[in-house]
């Protein structure tokens, strides 16, 4: 039926209200998709506290970590992370007492791990706008793709607070930074998200004060708390690292190890990681190290661009600037754990809403199978890695092709970054003067508008 036949009373021919239909379409997609995230997180509940309950073994080392804090003190507990995040691993534990099971520090973790899930869920489903449905259907998969390390890391509660910073940057910019700048004090990498939610002029000084103001406070709380060893610990953690055996730079050292595996040593660190060592392992370090070197010069030309045309900058420029910088620095990293995924499924959700593009709808399903493999390789097929397994150049095979999936999916962002930065200078060269006149692209003289 065409608008032209429907009566201005808004009932349809027979009596039959004009809305009745949508509102039932509604509540069968609400109902589909409340029975699909319950389905799907029984899964990964199963996953963790059975198949591979193996993976909570983090949650253990916090619990230990924290009973040595009256011994230890702050500065010198769970120093690979930022102390505004050791609060966040502090919380269950807390909980937990406060409600009498001082012992339930792994089940309170998993409760709020759900609890965090449902509310970005439902928040992707409500603030989406006209795509909310694709959004919050990619979250729900994305979960039990990624499998029990979603619940086993506390990487989840950063990660879903960028994913909420871009969902609401263009209409809350206040939230958004407060959220990104709170995620930063968590883990530090969520900095990478706010000069792209800056860039706009239309955002600029609001995102910027507001960071300036939130992150200042954390930084100089966890100073005054825990002093300046303490502050800058985790970046001294992550130079100390050696190479992880997930990480792009030691594919080739992967590869090796599986074809020759007498001449590599593969073991657990002080660093709580699995490293890989032997012949070429110092020189791929060498030139991991090189290409973050070279990848900050790129990100602080990109967003220095992008700050300048920030008149002209809309949301998919933002969403491209947001998913080109955390995709580079996860696969230009000496360490790629599994729960690195969790830096860009909330993001690559979110952006799914914000942006009208359909590329970035195919980025976020190659991700979404990125997701897939990283789960087979860790935890599945984890073993293989960790030692002279009978199937390791099989799991070395599907590492490779997760990794090289990742680098697409990098090099894909980091173009698109880069046009739609470049699209808003030439958009730019069209805006008129005071005069009503036009800047030509060229750069010839300007041209007055019919």
């Amino acid at each position: 039926m065409d608008e032209r036949d429907t009566p201005a009373t808004g009932v349809l021919p027979g009596g039959r209200p004009a809305d009745r239909g949508a509102g039932r379409t509604v509540v069968v997609w609400v109902a589909a998709g409340a029975l699909a995230w319950a389905l799907t997180r029984a899964l990964v509940v199963w996953l963790l506290l059975d198949r591979h309950a193996w993976v909570a073994g983090d949650l253990a080392y916090f619990e230990q970590s924290l009973a040595a804090v009256p011994d230890l003190g702050l500065a010198s507990t769970l120093v690979e992370y930022p102390l505004p995040g050791v609060l966040v691993v502090v919380l269950p534990g807390f909980l937990a007492s406060l409600v009498g099971a001082p012992g339930a520090y792994a089940e309170t973790v998993l409760a709020l791990s759900l609890l965090a899930d449902a509310a970005f869920t439902v928040l992707l489903a409500l603030l989406g706008g006209r795509r909310r449905r694709t959004a919050a259907t990619v979250w729900i998969l994305a979960v039990p793709l990624l499998g029990a390390t979603t619940y086993a890391r506390f990487d989840l509660v950063p990660g879903v607070l960028v994913g909420v910073a871009l969902l609401v940057w263009s209409r809350r910019p206040r939230l958004a930074a407060a959220a990104g700048a709170v995620a930063t004090g968590l883990k530090l990498w969520p900095a990478l998200v706010l000069p792209a939610l800056a860039a706009p002029a239309a955002t600029r000084r609001v995102v910027t004060v507001v960071v300036a103001v939130v992150g200042g406070l954390l930084a100089t709380a966890s100073l005054v708390v825990a002093g300046w060893d303490r502050l800058v610990s985790p970046l001294t953690w992550q130079a100390e690292r050696g190479l992880q055996i997930e990480s792009v730079a030691a594919s080739p050292a992967m590869v090796a190890w599986a074809m020759a595996p007498d001449r590599y040593a593969v073991g657990f660190t002080e660093h709580n990681a699995y490293e890989v060592a032997g012949p070429g392992v110092g020189e791929l370090l060498a030139v991991a190290e090189t290409v973050s070197l070279l990848l900050v010069a790129g990100l602080l030309g990109l967003w220095l661009l992008a700050f300048r045309r920030g008149r002209d900058l809309g949301p998919d420029a933002v969403v491209w600037l947001v998913l080109a910088a955390v995709a580079a620095f996860v696969v230009t990293s000496k360490v790629l754990s599994p729960q690195y995924l969790l830096w860009l499924l909330p993001l690559a959700s979110a952006a799914v809403a914000v942006s009208g593009e359909r590329s970035v709808r195919l980025w976020t399903v190659l991700l979404l199978v990125a997701t897939a493999s990283t789960q087979l390789v860790f935890p599945e097929l984890y073993g293989n890695l960790t030692a002279d397994g009978a199937h390791r150049a099989w799991t070395v095979l599907v590492l490779v092709v997760r990794n090289a999936l990742l680098v697409w999916l990098t090099a894909w962002a980091v173009a698109c970054a880069v046009g739609a930065v470049s699209a808003a200078g030439r958009s730019s060269a069209t805006h008129p003067d005071r005069r009503g006149a036009t800047r030509a692209p060229s750069g010839g003289g300007p041209t007055t508008r019919a």
